[in-house]
């Protein structure tokens, strides 16, 4: 068995030199009569590759690297804001370091593999008769933003968008499956939020799966594509087909105004402002809750939950049960349940 490093002292190669401000380990001991070269490291009379500029306030860049060419914004969730993303919201949906089947900026289709889905896709609807076998394979593998680029590819490549060609080949629930899969994601929201208030009452199920639990720029971008998709502002319709507490919940949520800094906040104020607009008085204050469950960032409003626990004996949702009632109840307690654990609440919509 070999150690590492060897017992006693350690001899460098002769010749090597070690960079300036360089201190061994313990137990180094250097060659007689071994100096740095003078100047320090990198020796005097180095010279960098041809064209080589060292970047402006030294190495590493202030401010991090600039992203490689071709880097595209994460997949999940819609484009970035001028200015780039915030900073990620913990236990958000598809945060970025976590491995919850979010492909990374690498592994973006090329050219090439969207030409190729493509061309299956145009083949399975080509002709008499629909293959749908074929068409599956490419709408049941991709994820949403390979898909968004085959969906670009397929109109580059034929002339003609995919949606309306798979919505004149299919029919069913099959062919509703397809017909969403063969959008954008945020085109998509927003067909459902206009279906949701344009029947007779309000679909508010759909409502609170699409609006609770989306970044601060998922909303934007909901309300400047349903604007450009319907000619009106999606807050005036959400207004217009909803009433009491849960049209000013869904207010709140679609000014897209959370805290998504994660920086420190005072955890026991918040928690006692909870339970003074809940239990701690006669009556109930409603804003208090909704404002405060929808500003804060997600990571705070963790810890204040654990705080009223400990404190009250049972769980924030016990209180929400207690103080409020019908859909304004239930749009809370979803709330509260994708703060706790975004991947959890989303796997019990399916359920």
């Amino acid at each position: 068995m070999y150690n590492y490093p060897p017992n006693g002292s350690f001899q460098p190669p002769q010749g090597f030199a070690p960079p300036q401000g360089f201190v061994p380990p313990q137990g180094f001991a250097p060659p007689q009569g071994f100096a740095p070269p003078p100047g320090g490291f990198p020796p005097q009379g180095f010279a960098p590759p041809q064209g080589f500029a060292p970047p402006r306030g030294g190495f590493p860049p202030p401010g991090g690297f600039p992203p490689p060419q071709g880097y595209a914004q994460p997949p999940f969730g819609y484009p970035p804001p001028n200015g780039g993303f915030p900073p990620p919201q913990q236990n958000g949906y598809f945060p970025q370091n976590n491995t919850c089947g979010q492909i990374q900026p690498s592994q973006l289709l090329t050219p090439a593999e969207c030409d190729e889905a493509a061309k299956i896709l145009y083949e399975s609807m080509k002709g008499m008769g629909t293959n749908e076998k074929k068409l599956i394979s490419v709408l049941g593998k991709y994820p949403p933003l390979q898909m968004n680029q085959i969906i670009k590819s397929y109109k580059s490549n034929y002339g003609k968008n995919l949606l309306d060609d798979v919505k004149s080949e299919t029919n069913g629930n099959f062919g509703k499956l397809a017909c969403a899969l063969s959008m954008p994601i945020v085109e998509y929201d927003v067909k459902c939020i206009h279906e949701a208030i344009d029947c007779i009452g309000t679909d508010d199920d759909c409502l609170m799966e699409i609006f609770v639990g989306r970044t601060n720029n998922d909303m934007r971008k909901l309300c400047e594509e349903y604007k450009r998709i319907y000619g009106r502002e999606l807050e005036d319709d959400v207004k217009g087909d909803t009433s009491g507490y849960i049209r000013r919940l869904y207010t709140v949520l679609l000014q897209g105004n959370r805290d998504e800094t994660n920086e420190a906040r005072d955890v026991a104020a918040d928690c006692e402002s909870l339970y003074r607009a809940g239990e701690g008085r006669s009556g109930t204050n409603e804003m208090g809750f909704i404002s405060l469950l929808c500003n804060r960032p997600s990571s705070h409003l963790i810890n204040v939950f654990n705080l009223y626990q400990q404190k009250y004996s049972h769980t924030i949702e016990k209180a929400i049960e207690k103080e409020f009632s019908g859909d304004v109840e239930k749009a809370l307690l979803k709330l509260v349940a994708s703060i706790r654990n975004m991947s959890e609440y989303v796997a019990t919509q399916y359920v």
